[in-house]
């Protein structure tokens, strides 16, 4: 009796949408008592067994969020079914709209989940016999496949296409199996209701992405455009972040791909994992040209500063809204890892310090793409520093820095595998030595040089140039008196 108080208590949300949809498709009607307790049980038997097992897991249980707006998602669009189909038949029913949000907003499993509840739920509460609730499961199954790994708002119209034609074949095998006359207007409002819900998905998504943070593969695309306010400021502030972060982008996408990870989310995360440098630039070794300040700084005071960053880019992140798992890589891409070259310069100097000092706060990565850009950012790093690249060093190098924050338990949380792991490392020294190819040396002719830069000690070539405006200048007045 516990057990059973303890799992009504822990899913206490999911049996009120459950049964929230079973009285919204069925009202104003109610069955009699024994259908409507059959219902309600196959209902909710039918959701803890298909539906829950993929909402428990990641991002689900990172972010409430994600729950509360699959549970909306699912109730407005049984509402929605409910008030078409008693105007215009079973076969205007916009299950197209909700499982096309579920598919664009999560993945393309727990769309096939939910389109399996939901044509349960519509075929019982539509009395469709066998044949009917087979060609509702197939259509709503089909939606889910046709709308996943969309990238582009053109490809849901295109979705959309392939479900309407699904949608007039199935009408019209339903009707010839049945022995009936086909309608031509029911035959028309199944060709139309998937387009006109594609348009609406289309118009709501960039509303519901706003609220909630939750973001699809086409505004993911859209946010990493390089002409994003942030990521402006960082070009502007932290060149060489901006540029150490487009590698970054570049090793996670191929990586992600690699191991069928979301390759949209491991390139835009990258490209926001160190917005938070912006804030002080010339603390960063990428963007230090000349002193380093460090050297003026105790390694516990430098160790404070270095990890400011990521306080300062979640914050930036927050105020921006950027997407809750972007949001969750900032900190995850460092984990709980320990600042090695202050904690050894610390020791160096005689500073009784233990390594926690030096660690950052973390939490470890916690997904597969925040695994993956830990392990990008700490090898393009790294590889910065190779002499003569070649493609052993390259193998190795990657190998060693992979296999030590393996052993430093820093991917436990991330769900990434051994397996996935050498398919990575593979990934990312295919990357590093098409970056690192030399270039066919053109052959050399002599040019007239039409300019000519002098640099001084600052390093500002400008100067000589400057004073020899002003003495052109003066002479030119000196000529006019």
């Amino acid at each position: 009796m516990k057990k059973v108080t303890n799992f009504f208590l822990l899913n206490w949300l999911d049996f009120v949408v459950v049964l929230l949809c079973f009285f919204l498709i069925e009202l104003p009607r109610l069955p009699n008592l024994l259908i409507l307790v059959n219902g309600c049980i196959v209902s909710l038997v039918l959701w803890f067994v298909i539906v829950k097992p993929q909402i428990s897991e990641k991002p689900f249980s990172l972010h409430r969020s994600y729950s509360i707006l699959f549970y909306f998602i699912i109730l407005v669009g049984v509402f929605l079914s409910r008030i078409l189909v008693r105007q215009f038949g079973s076969y205007s029913s916009p299950f197209f709209i909700p499982i096309t949000l579920i598919a664009l907003l999560y993945s393309k499993g727990v769309a096939v989940a939910a389109s399996v509840y939901l044509a349960v739920v519509f075929s019982t509460a539509f009395g469709f016999n066998s044949l009917g609730y087979t060609l509702m499961l197939t259509t709503c199954l089909i939606t889910a496949v046709a709308s996943s790994k969309i990238e582009k708002r053109m490809q849901v119209a295109r979705s959309a296409l392939i479900v309407a034609i699904f949608s007039v074949f199935f009408y019209l095998l339903h009707v010839k199996m049945q022995g009936i006359k086909p309608d031509y207007l029911q035959i028309m409002i199944a060709f139309a209701t998937p387009f006109i819900s594609s348009v609406i998905c289309i118009g709501v998504i960039p509303f519901i992405e706003y609220a909630s943070m939750i973001y699809s593969n086409i505004d993911l695309i859209e946010l990493g455009n390089l002409n994003n306010p942030l990521l402006k400021t960082l070009s502007l502030r932290a060149p060489g972040t901006y540029y150490h972060s487009s590698m970054v982008a570049n090793l996670a996408e191929a990586a992600a791909q690699r191991i069928g990870a979301n390759a949209v989310l491991a390139r835009t995360a990258s490209y926001f994992h160190d917005v938070g440098k912006a804030k002080r630039p010339y603390f960063y070794t990428e963007n230090i040209f000349q002193e380093n300040p460090h050297d003026e700084l105790s390694p516990k005071l430098s160790h404070l500063v270095i990890q400011d960053h990521v306080k300062s880019g979640l914050e930036m992140a927050k105020r921006n809204r950027l997407p809750l798992l972007v949001q969750d890589v900032i900190p995850q891409h460092h984990g709980t890892r320990v600042q090695k070259y202050f904690y050894h310069k610390s020791k160096e100097l005689g500073e009784d310090l233990s390594e926690n000092e030096f660690r950052y706060p973390g939490p470890k990565p916690q997904f597969k793409e925040a695994g993956i850009i830990m392990l990008a950012d700490a090898v393009e790093a790294a590889a910065r520093s190779l002499k003569s690249p070649s493609a052993g060093r390259v193998q190795t190098m990657v190998e060693e820095i992979i296999s030590g924050i393996y052993n430093e338990r820093e991917l436990d949380e991330s769900g990434l595998n051994l397996k996935e792991l050498e398919a990575i490392a593979e990934e990312f020294t295919k990357v590093l030595l098409n970056m690192f190819k030399s270039r066919i040396e053109y052959p050399k002719e002599e040019i007239k040089k039409v300019i000519s830069l002098v640099q001084n000690s600052d390093n500002q070539p400008y100067k000589k140039s400057d004073k020899q405006n002003t003495s052109q200048e003066s002479d030119r007045q000196s000529s006019k008196e």
